[in-house]
């Protein structure tokens, strides 16, 4: 009996951690698709998230949350696409509370200069059937 109880709180600690660690997404407006235009000033290839950080003209920078690297290996990311300094149009969900700025959900990022284009494979959960075109 001691072994199942020191078994479940084992277990119980070791699958907590995702659990908590991730967070939803009510704070941030998914009827309503932003777009932002801007230069790329970091990139953090990094898990939860990768995150990039966007100076847009008008509106100041903005912290962008793509997906988890795990997730963009699965869709042929296996290098970073994008680098400092390249200007990108990014279109998902903002947060609610301006002074955050943070843009996440993301449904596309393009880069103009080239042409290279992703478009989320899931779509958007308020828009319907949109395709990948990956490079």
């Amino acid at each position: 009996m001691k072994r199942i109880v020191l078994m479940s709180i084992v277990v119980s600690l070791l699958t907590a951690g995702p659990v908590i660690g991730h967070h939803g997404y009510g704070e941030y407006d998914r009827n309503a698709a932003v777009s932002l235009e801007g230069t790329l000033k970091r990139v953090l290839w990094a898990n939860p998230h990768v995150v990039l950080t966007l100076e847009t003209q008008d509106k100041g920078e903005y912290s962008v949350e793509w997906g988890p690297p795990s997730q963009l290996l699965r869709q042929g990311i296996r290098a970073i696409p994008v680098k400092t300094g390249d200007h990108l149009v990014i279109t998902g969900s903002i947060n609610r509370n301006p002074e955050k700025r943070i843009l996440t959900l993301l449904t596309e990022i393009s880069r103009p200069a080239d042409g290279w284009h992703w478009v989320n494979p899931w779509g958007n959960p308020n828009r319907a059937n949109i395709s990948s075109t990956n490079k």
